[in-house]
């Protein structure tokens, strides 16, 4: 485990902690920097998990996850997909999200909600969520950026694995089921894409969407690997 890793956690606690909530933004940028720098070395992780060879074994699952850490105030995990595997469109509700690839190259597709309407069919709610694409942007190590999403901005999107097998780095504040005041508990919820009548687009010219919640998909199902976790994380629970 390096000392780039350590940094980042650290920045991690000082931008999400709520007592430093008026100094968010400038604290997400500092850690976006770091984060950026990150590589499969860092976290320790062995080479083997984002191998070819790894995915051709019988049963082997088309995800990965690698559960790095959770409090209350953020949550850190890596994901590795099968390659052109699609982890399939999803929210994240009021989150702040930084996503960084340590291996591979990966491909994501993110909208951004405008607006939503929730109605009730045959006794389940009915989410239909209107969007604008955001551009596609492709992530690699090699180009040493991140993919980040806000509250209110790129909080949808689907990640696709290109040319091999790849994984990615993320943090998200606050974790999934966490209970937000007024907003409330939130989940995982996946969409399918609507196409608008005509040519979709806004009056600035972006294209929109309907996004529709669903069922998790069939296909999206991960195994797991352990995480050694580090000296300084168990020191950090320790002290909370």
């Amino acid at each position: 485990m390096t000392t780039l890793f350590a940094r980042i956690f650290r920045q991690a606690k000082i931008t999400f902690e709520q007592t430093n909530a008026e100094r968010l933004l400038s604290n997400l940028q500092n850690l976006r920097a770091l984060v950026e720098q990150l590589t499969l070395n860092d976290l320790n992780l062995d080479p083997a998990v984002v191998a070819h060879e790894t995915f051709q074994q019988p049963l082997k699952a088309p995800c990965t996850f690698i559960e790095i850490f959770e409090n209350a105030c953020f949550t850190m995990s890596v994901f590795v997909l099968r390659e052109n595997y699609t982890m399939p469109l999803h929210d994240h509700p009021r989150m702040h999200g930084l996503l960084r690839v340590i291996a591979g190259t990966v491909k994501i597709q993110s909208y951004t909600e405008i607006d939503r309407r929730e109605r009730i069919r045959d006794g389940d709610e009915l989410r239909h969520v209107l969007v604008d694409v955001e551009q596609t942007k492709m992530i690699s190590p090699e180009k040493g950026d991140s993919a980040m999403l806000t509250p209110t901005e790129r909080n949808y999107h689907e990640i696709t694995a290109i040319g091999g097998p790849a994984a990615f780095f993320d943090i998200l504040s606050p974790p999934y089921d966490a209970d937000i005041p007024i907003y409330g508990k939130r989940t995982c919820s996946f969409y399918k894409k609507l196409l608008l009548p005509g040519d979709g687009a806004g009056s600035e010219g972006r294209m929109r969407m309907v996004l529709e919640r669903i069922p998790t998909p069939d296909h999206y199902y991960c195994d797991t690997e352990q995480f050694e976790t580090p000296e300084f994380m168990h020191d950090s629970e320790a002290s909370e």
